[in-house]
């Protein structure tokens, strides 16, 4: 029987913002575009999207799993799940937790180039400045594409 694999592919976003009360304010907007290779019923971490700093006080941290379900029973889509931490302190190596907030979506089987990515949005606030400081917003954009060595 052939283990069966997918590629999970398309990038995680990052954008916040660390309020100064003296000087301008510092933001974060980064992008890290990644390809995994997911194989059937295991669980997969994905490291590559894993830590973003900025403004010297600001930091969200992201644990993401991906599992890849039996194309016989849920049509190989994945099951991605995980959590993101917004951490706001006196250095980027805070352990100030300011919010945290668990995602799960899921990421259909792409059947063709111009399919959509499925996009998952978490947004992470500092709970005593709620819409007017420091804050974070976590995009997902992902694809459920075959590999290039296999057929579909």
């Amino acid at each position: 029987m052939a283990i069966i694999n997918r590629v999970l592919e398309g990038s995680v976003r990052v954008d916040g913002r660390d309020a100064e009360t003296v000087g301008s304010d510092e933001f974060i907007h980064e992008d890290r575009p990644f390809k995994k290779r997911i194989l059937e019923n295991q669980d997969t971490f994905i490291p590559e999207v894993q830590r973003y700093a900025w403004g010297g006080e600001c930091r969200v941290e992201i644990d993401m799993h991906a599992w890849l379900h039996a194309k016989e029973t849920h049509d190989s889509a994945m099951h991605i799940w995980g959590d993101t931490r917004f951490y706001e302190g006196d250095s980027e190596d805070t352990g100030e937790l300011e919010d945290q907030e668990h995602f799960d979506f899921w990421v259909p089987r792409s059947v063709q180039e111009e399919t959509p990515a499925i996009v998952n949005v978490v947004d992470l606030v500092h709970p005593e400045h709620v819409g007017q400081d420091d804050w974070a917003r976590v995009t997902f954009a992902l694809f459920n594409r075959k590999p290039q060595d296999e057929e579909d």
